[in-house]
C-alpha cells in the first residue's frame, strides 16, 4: 500500500508514512485507496470476536506492508481488552473502548504504533525520539505503551497548569524512557512546537523525532476496528445493523475520520453524528459558517477537555477523503456543538434515565445524537462511543453527580508522587536543546 498526502504532492511506504507522518509540504498521509471487506464478512461477523474482527480488518489495510504472522501478534497484544456494549434503553447502546491500562480509548492507538515501531527500530541507525503534544489521555496512553521501549525516549509536552496532579501522574511514574516537558503555553502551542521539531532538518544525524499524536496514521487505522466491531455487536443482539448510527466525541477528529475509513471499505454505516465541544470550529464549517482558512487555532478550556483543541489535527485528512467537498461530508455528517452546562445536563439526564455514568466526551456524544433527533431502536440501532472512564474526569463528575467515583484498579498504580517534569518555554529552541540532550542517556 501507498501512502498519499492530502495535498497528493507526495507519497511513501507504510515505513516513510509512519516515522515522517508530516509530508515535505507539512501536509498529513492517507492511505493511497481503501480495500474493500468483502460482503460476504457481514453475513457472520456477529460470530466473531473483538481480535478476529481486528485481524480482518487491519490485515486488509496492511496485509502488504507486514508479515501477516507479525501483524496477528501486533492485533492480539493491542486488542487485549474486551469493549463491552452496554444498553441505554433498546436499540441504542454504548460502546465502551476504556477498559484497558489507561481508561481511555487512546490505548488502542498507542499500543499499536508501539509495537510498529519495535519493526521499525531494528533497522535504524539514529536514535528515534517518540514525541507527542497532550492534554492528559494521550500523554498517558502514550507513556504505558512506550515505557520500557528499549533505546526509544518518549517526550511528553503538556501546557501548564492543565493538567491535575493525577493526571501528570499517569506518565510522569512510568520512569526509564519518558520525559515530561512542562511548557508555559497552550496546548495549540505544544503542537506546534512538535510539528517544528519534525520538520527540522537540523535534527539529522542528532535524533530521529517520530510524532506519536494522530498525526501518524497508525495511530487512526486500528480506529477503524471500533466501527466493524460495534456494528458485529449491534447485529448479535438486535438481528440487523445495516445502517446504524455512530455518535462520536470529536476534537481533533482521528475517531470521526477512522469512521468515514470504516464506511469507504464497505461497513454499511448510515448517519455519523460528531459530538464536539465548545471548541466549534468544525460544526461552523459542515454547516458553510466558516471556511478552512477561517479555523481558530487556539482552544477553549472546556469539562470535556481531552477535545479542546483548536485547528483540528485530523481536519485536512477528513477533508481530503470528501475529495475537499464540505457538502459531500455533510451528507454523511451531522456536526453539533455543545456547552459545558449542556455536557453536564446529559450525565445527569442519563444517570437519571439508565443510571448510566457517562463521561464529559461520552456525553458529548449522546448530547449530539439526541440533538440530531435520532434516539434509536433495534429497528433502527444507534451506537455511542465511550471513550474515557468517568473516573479520568474525576472532580468535573464529583461536581456534576454530587456521587462518588469508584477508582478503577488500573488509576491506582499511578498514585506515587512520579519525577517532576522540565519546564521549558514555549518555543521550539527550548524543545531542540532537551532533544539534543537525548543522545547523552
Amino acid at each position: 500500500m501507498r501512502y498519499i498526502s492530502t495535498t497528493s504532492t507526495h507519497s511513501t511506504d507504510l515505513r516513510g508514512a509512519v516515522l515522517h507522518s508530516i509530508a515535505p509540504d507539512g501536509s498529513l498521509y492517507l492511505p493511497e485507496s481503501m480495500p474493500q471487506i468483502p460482503r460476504a464478512l457481514f453475513n457472520n461477523i456477529d460470530e466473531m470476536n473483538l481480535r478476529e474482527v481486528a485481524y480482518v480488518v487491519v490485515s486488509n489495510l496492511l496485509g502488504s506492508d507486514v508479515d501477516l504472522a507479525r501483524l496477528k501478534a501486533i492485533v492480539d497484544a493491542t486488542f487485549s481488552f474486551p469493549f463491552p456494549l452496554k444498553t441505554l434503553h433498546p436499540g441504542l447502546d454504548v460502546l465502551e473502548l476504556f477498559d484497558g491500562p489507561t481508561l481511555a480509548f487512546k490505548d488502542i492507538g498507542a499500543r499499536f504504533l508501539a509495537e510498529f515501531f519495535k519493526i521499525f527500530h531494528e533497522r535504524s541507525d539514529v536514535r528515534k525520539v517518540a514525541l507527542v503534544a497532550t492534554t492528559g489521555n494521550t500523554g498517558a496512553a502514550i507513556a504505558n505503551a512506550f515505557g520500557g521501549l528499549k533505546d526509544i525516549p518518549v517526550v511528553i509536552l503538556f501546557p501548564r497548569g492543565a493538567l491535575s496532579r493525577s493526571e501528570q501522574a499517569m506518565f510522569t511514574t512510568i520512569g526509564a524512557n519518558i520525559h515530561a516537558l512542562d511548557v508555559s503555553g497552550n496546548i495549540s502551542q505544544c503542537k506546534k512546537m512538535v510539528r517544528e521539531a519534525l520538520c527540522d532538518p537540523s535534527l539529522g544525524g542528532i535524533v530521529e523525532p517520530i510524532c506519536v499524536n494522530t498525526h501518524n496514521i497508525l495511530r487512526i487505522i486500528p480506529q477503524v476496528v471500533f466501527y466493524f466491531y460495534a456494528y458485529s455487536r449491534l447485529k448479535s443482539r438486535y438481528g440487523k445493523a445495516d445502517g446504524f448510527t455512530v455518535a462520536i466525541p470529536c476534537g481533533c477528529l482521528s475517531s470521526l475520520t477512522a469512521a468515514v475509513m470504516a464506511k469507504r471499505m464497505g461497513l454499511p454505516m448510515g448517519r455519523i453524528i460528531a459530538g464536539c465541544n465548545a471548541n466549534d470550529d468544525f460544526p461552523r464549517i459542515l454547516n458553510g459558517e466558516i471556511s478552512l482558512d477561517k479555523v481558530n487555532v487556539n482552544s477553549r478550556p472546556t469539562i470535556a477537555k481531552a477535545m479542546d483543541t483548536g485547528y483540528p489535527t485530523n481536519l485536512e485528512r477528513l477533508i481530503s477523503l470528501y475529495g475537499g467537498s464540505r457538502q459531500a461530508a455533510g451528507a454523511d455528517i451531522t456536526a453539533t456543538s455543545l456547552s459545558d452546562s449542556q455536557i453536564a445536563d446529559v450525565i445527569v439526564d442519563e444517570l437519571c434515565r439508565s443510571r448510566y455514568m457517562a463521561d464529559p466526551h461520552t456525553a458529548t456524544a449522546l448530547g449530539a445524537l439526541r440533538m440530531a433527533g435520532v434516539d434509536g431502536s433495534p429497528e433502527a440501532p444507534a451506537v455511542v462511543l465511550a471513550t474515557a472512564h468517568p473516573a479520568k474526569s474525576l472532580d468535573i463528575m464529583t461536581s456534576i453527580t454530587g456521587r462518588a467515583i469508584e477508582l478503577p484498579l488500573q488509576l491506582t498504580r499511578f498514585m506515587g508522587k512520579g519525577s517532576a517534569p522540565d519546564k521549558i518555554p514555549p518555543t521550539y529552541p527550548a524543545l531542540r536543546r532537551f532533544l539534543t540532550t537525548l543522545t547523552n542517556i
